[in-house]
């Protein structure tokens, strides 16, 4: 694994709010990151929890696409609630003041993004179907994984949006799992390894 943040500052998401906030970090990109998978799930959830919104963060791909999203949004009448927020030089503040991460991509390799959101100590939703993905997410731990498709996505937002306990308990877990990715434990393991190459070289 890559290094990740140990956050000294933790996502507080035992606070009863007005918004609570699902997060998604990562380009506009169709066939990868699949944001409008997102999109179409959160709609589907936006009646019934009123008092939650949608950010997305990251640069535009394609301008068509851009557009379809847009017009998705603006169809379903929810441009107040799901709003494309470009790009941020701190994602930190941006997960902290977030409640739910989640991780519609079909293929990843080791996502800092998603990393640093458990860190920060919010429960992830992915799709079982993305292999690293599904390595992050302990089901029902730390997170929770979905079959393919909007639907099951949403089905599985909706377990977490409606129980802020259990979001707090995901939260702690997903922000306990990142301990293994520390600098010093990462780093540590380079050294071994460097170490034990150089000694079968002599």
């Amino acid at each position: 694994g890559n290094v990740v943040p140990q956050y000294k500052e933790q996502a507080d998401l035992s606070r009863k709010k007005e918004v609570y906030k699902i997060v998604f970090v990562g380009r506009m990109v169709r066939n990868h990151k699949r944001p409008h998978l997102l999109i179409k799930a959160f709609i589907k959830l936006a009646a019934e929890f009123p008092d939650w919104t949608l950010e997305l963060w990251g640069a535009e791909d394609k301008r068509r696409y851009q557009k379809k999203l847009q017009r998705m949004v603006d169809e379903a009448g929810l441009s107040a609630r799901i709003r494309f927020c470009g790009t941020t030089q701190d994602v930190p503040c941006v997960l902290v003041n977030s409640d739910l991460c989640a991780a519609p991509r079909a293929r990843e390799g080791f996502s800092v993004a998603y990393t640093e959101a458990m860190s920060m100590g919010l429960p992830l939703v992915g799709y079982k179907s993305c292999v690293s993905v599904a390595e992050l997410i302990d089901d029902g731990v730390n997170g929770l994984l979905a079959a393919d498709g909007a639907e099951a996505l949403a089905e599985k937002m909706a377990v977490l949006m409606s129980d802020r306990d259990l979001r707090v308990r995901m939260g702690a877990a997903a922000r306990a799992s990142m301990r293994v990715y520390a600098p010093e434990v990462i780093w540590g393991q380079w050294e071994k390894l460097m170490e034990s190459v150089v000694a079968a070289q002599s």
